[in-house]
């Protein structure tokens, strides 16, 4: 923890350059067997292109009458080609919405969802987030193709709607995918007091869509 506050405290200019360092320190580690405090490795990986990146739950959640955690991975091959590409330096702060945004203006881009169920509580603990479960144990299975079309995702009322408006909470879907495991039940405590503190200051209120029609164009 006190690792954490200090690195959250460091400007830009020094994060950039102790990712530069770590960056070539990791993969001689992994040579010889070795890896990087978790803390740093964070700070080790390649900053590339968020379209292009896969993306895991740390915590699990219920699956129906299973217990899985997800993994949200490209599927389309002109996401897929975007993995590796670099975040061009001196792109500012805004470099991945931007990023998006350019896609997006012509492109359309498929995803797919995959689960990965929980078979050994003793090697897939549900309580302690910071264990990976063992991919030859139980290999995550697509369950879901999610496609987006071409569109602007950045419209003036779109970002309005985004920041205002909705709340962001992995606990406002189905019952039979119930977030599971102590950092959720955090998590919750957390989302609602936040939710509750920014449309009570900004005085707007709080609205949970239904139906892509709900969203501003």
């Amino acid at each position: 923890m006190p690792l954490a506050v200090l690195l959250a405290r460091l400007p830009d200019s020094v994060l950039i350059l102790l990712g530069k360092v770590l960056g070539g320190i990791r993969p001689i580690l992994e040579r010889f067997g070795g890896s990087l405090p978790t803390t740093f490795d964070l700070f080790s990986h390649r900053n590339t292109h968020i379209l292009g990146m896969t993306f895991y739950s740390s915590a699990p959640l219920r699956h129906g009458k299973y217990v899985a955690k997800l993994l949200y991975a490209p599927l389309s091959k002109n996401v897929k080609v975007l993995e590796p590409q670099r975040v061009p330096p001196g792109a500012g702060k805004d470099a991945f919405r931007d990023m998006v945004v350019d896609f997006f203006r012509s492109n359309s881009a498929e995803y797919e969802l995959r689960a990965q169920l929980c078979t050994d509580t003793a090697k897939m603990p549900i309580e302690d987030a910071t264990v990976a479960w063992p991919e030859k144990d139980s290999q995550h299975v697509g369950i879901a193709k999610i496609t987006f079309p071409a569109q602007n995702p950045d419209t003036d009322a779109r970002r309005a709607f985004g920041d205002d408006v909705l709340s962001f909470n992995s606990w406002r879907g189905l019952d039979a995918h119930r977030p599971l495991g102590s950092i959720n039940r955090l998590k919750k405590l957390v989302y609602e007091a936040s939710s509750d503190f920014r449309h009570r200051v900004n005085n707007i209120a709080r609205l949970e869509p239904s139906d892509v029609a709900d969203l501003p164009d």
